[in-house]
């Protein structure tokens, strides 16, 4: 067995989200050349989450989160609507050992197979050391990359990270660790899980045209008929009104056991708030700047426009009424977060006083408002 393999023909690109971004890898060695924002798109996974975990958050062992605040309804799976819609069908693979899933994820390289692996962000040095303080360290078990290779001899493996450009070397014990992590709630854990792709050998799948429909149904459904109501236009209501309770739910201290570092509650909300909207893989705005660019590709694309189910043009006229609004939605969660993490830049753990709770909870109504416009409009928008 060679010590050495990088599957010849893999390239990563720069990208926005670790998800779509390690899926346009994948697609783009399987044949299928699309930018990230159109995958985002036909992956239909954009939406809105929200869970308030304050009343039993201790921070002692970093494996809780005070709250989170999501853009997406759903995550990478075997029946990802852009696999389908591209005629590829995702295969998941998860195992309870981390040396038996590096045995597999080894065999599939040297078949020269890419892999898209979920991951611990919180055990890469070279996330660590660019962005976040040691004493804050922060572990994220939903994030994705992709395995080109490795070099037994020297201990890496050879990873794509959305944010990184080229392959990262990351040692092959930190890769196993970030695939086996338990920080965090039970749903980030990663749980040595990788998925690996197989193109329908006839090639078929459906026109574009007809998938953007399908696509863009799926994330009006998100929204307007969320299956719990911590999700879509009613988990942006129950945040906005949970807002209005942080000087009780937020007025405390945490102490952290491994660093020893004190930090109040609200400073702690307030950062992770920022980085699920602005930071963390979401190309900004809490996922809506890409759908952004994904309405505006649409107006752009051949495909939509003439071939198979070709839209009509009052199709595309909601399309372009759609766009601005969607901006509008980016700049107003740009602008929340912002707030909230200037906040706590000037008044550290003091931040929760020095905030107008009605203005932050007006903010995420204004919001709702306009996201309710955004998804009945594109409600119109018939398969």
């Amino acid at each position: 067995m060679s010590e050495k393999h990088i599957v010849e023909g893999f390239i990563h690109r720069l990208g926005k989200h670790c998800e779509s971004s390690s899926l346009r890898d994948m697609f783009e060695f399987y044949g299928f050349s699309m930018s990230e924002p159109m995958i985002f798109g036909l992956d239909g996974t954009m939406g809105f989450a929200f869970f308030d975990y304050s009343d039993r958050f201790t921070g002692g062992d970093l494996a809780d989160l005070p709250m989170f605040v999501g853009g997406k309804q759903d995550s990478i799976n075997p029946k990802s609507l852009a696999c389908r819609l591209l005629g590829i069908q995702l295969r998941k693979q998860s195992f309870t050992s981390p040396d038996n899933a590096w045995d597999k994820s080894k065999q599939l390289i040297l078949k020269n197979i890419p892999l898209l692996l979920q991951v611990d962000l919180g055990y890469f040095d070279y996330i660590q050391e660019e962005e976040i303080n040691q004493e804050d360290l922060i572990h994220f078990g939903g994030h994705f990359i992709t395995l080109a290779g490795f070099d037994e001899s020297q201990g890496l493996a050879y990873v794509g990270d959305s944010s990184y450009e080229g392959f990262q070397e990351v040692p092959i014990e930190t890769l196993k660790n970030a695939r086996n992590s338990s920080y965090g709630p039970s749903f980030l854990h990663p749980n040595n899980t990788q998925y690996l792709m197989n193109p329908r050998p006839d090639g078929k799948h459906p026109p574009l045209a007809a998938g953007i429909k399908l696509a863009i149904k799926k994330v009006v459904d998100n929204m307007l008929r969320p299956s719990i109501s911590n999700n879509g236009l009613q988990g942006l209501k129950n945040f906005s009104e949970n807002i209005l309770e942080w000087r009780e739910k937020l007025n405390k201290t945490i102490t952290n056991t491994e660093s020893g570092k004190e930090k109040s509650l609200a400073e702690i909300t307030f950062q992770l708030i920022h980085a699920y909207i602005e930071e963390w893989g979401t190309g900004g705005a809490l996922f809506r700047t890409l759908y952004a660019s994904f309405l505006e590709e649409i107006l752009k694309t051949p495909e939509i426009k003439q071939g198979p189910k070709a839209w009509i043009a009052d199709e595309l006229d909601i399309i372009r009424e759609c766009v601005p609004l969607i901006h509008d939605s980016a700049n107003k969660w740009t602008k929340f977060a912002t707030l909230l993490n200037k906040t706590v830049d000037i008044y550290k753990q003091d931040c929760l006083e020095n905030v107008d709770l009605m203005s932050l909870s007006q903010q995420i109504k204004e919001i709702s408002l306009i996201e309710e416009k955004l998804f009945r409009n594109l409600l119109k928008i018939k398969l």
